[in-house]
């Protein structure tokens, strides 16, 4: 049993969702060979020049076009995010490591690495069946493949975007958004707070960036620290370098700290600790805070999903949306001050704690399989 997790290093998110759903296929099988690729980690570099970087100059120096354009791709049903030769010619290691690794499943945790898959299988390359995974709280038309078995998504107005653009709707399963296991695990604040440090009864306020691009991480910060309100803040700046340097240059006063960190392993214990999270509205993230029962501030949405996933987290009750760091700050302080407003926002969440999806979208890939293999079996005998 060959299994191939396709991603693409947009963000974070994408990523740390197929390596959840590859640790999950291998526990429950574990004679499965199942393995991640990230297309852009061999792609050639003009393909990074052409597809990749234009994306975060837009959203870092004119968000506005790349609202515009992500717009007009949804109003015209825009099929693909780039030509098929792009895509071939761009990232010939993802076609290679198909044609030698022979997978009978492929996933798709990103809108490219499913049109890639799609390309392979249209082209003869595979005839693995192609399961999309999507991690964000609205879609867009180039998830939809004639050459795409299952689609797994975290809600119904997903799973309606999907079938108006022609999946069919046996094709469609409402899976949740896959998040490591520790964050459905119970931890213990107390130790979490000694283990950094925080020996006081003082807020902690964990602030996220979303791991890579644009965020006003130190902005938000600079004004909390500003704030002369009693707190502890922790920054999680993942592999954002410049978000890191900027934060460190920062300096809090009592009663406020400031702890920066780079990449960290902990997010699952730091959020049940927490008493509020601000971050941008990352599919995982906001996701990840729900089922710690959370109150979450957001900050810094990149048109398109993030928007969505914004919007969802409020509509449910869980969520405050921001524009501008001195709202972020401001309302920061208020729910800070306001202990009934974060109750409220925590027993919301409750009600809107996902499943944990990575394990259904697992069983249901091994289902799928042996499905596959039934068939092959009363063919044979026929």
């Amino acid at each position: 049993m060959k299994i191939l997790v396709l991603t693409l290093s947009f963000g974070s998110g994408h990523v740390q969702a197929a390596h959840t759903i590859a640790r999950e296929l291998r526990r429950q099988a574990p004679t499965a060979d199942v393995r991640v690729l990230d297309a852009l980690a061999g792609c050639r570099l003009p393909f990074r020049a052409a597809y990749v970087w234009p994306y975060w100059l837009m959203i870092r120096y004119a968000p506005s076009l790349w609202a515009g354009l992500f717009s007009r791709r949804m109003n015209r049903r825009t099929e693909q995010t780039a030509p098929a030769l792009a895509f071939r010619w761009g990232c010939p290691k993802v076609f290679k490591v198909i044609s030698e690794f022979r997978p009978h499943t492929i996933i798709a945790v990103e809108v490219a690495a499913c049109e890639m898959a799609a390309i392979a299988k249209k082209s003869g390359l595979t005839p693995a069946r192609i399961i999309n995974v999507i991690t964000d709280h609205e879609a867009e038309p180039a998830w939809v493949k004639e050459e795409v078995n299952d689609y797994l998504v975290p809600d119904r107005v997903v799973a309606a975007q999907l079938h108006a653009w022609g999946a069919p709707a046996s094709s469609i399963d409402i899976s949740g958004i896959p998040i490591n296991s520790a964050f459905h695990d119970s931890t213990n604040a107390r130790e979490t707070r000694l283990r950094y440090g925080f020996y006081d009864d003082a807020p902690l306020v964990l602030l996220m960036g979303g791991g890579r691009g644009p965020t006003s991480m130190d902005k938000v910060a600079a004004g909390l620290c500003e704030s002369a309100t009693r707190m502890h803040i922790v920054a999680l700046t993942g592999s954002d370098t410049r978000a890191f340097r900027r934060l460190t240059r920062l300096s809090a006063t009592p009663p406020v700290t400031l702890n920066v960190l780079g990449w960290c392993d902990d997010v699952a214990a730091l959020m049940q600790a927490a008493t509020l999270l601000v971050t941008k509205p990352g599919g995982l993230t906001i996701t990840e805070a729900v089922a710690c029962e959370l109150p979450v501030i957001l900050f810094d949405a990149i048109p398109g999903p993030e928007l969505r996933n914004a919007e969802r987290l409020v509509e449910a009750g869980v969520g405050v949306a921001t524009n501008g760091t001195e709202q972020t700050v401001a309302a920061v302080l208020s729910l800070l001050r306001d202990e009934r407003a974060r109750y409220a926002m925590s027993l919301n969440a409750r009600e809107l704690r996902p499943p944990a999806a990575a394990a259904g979208i697992a069983r249901r890939v091994l289902n799928s399989r042996d499905e596959i293999a039934d068939r092959a079996t009363g063919r044979a005998s026929a």
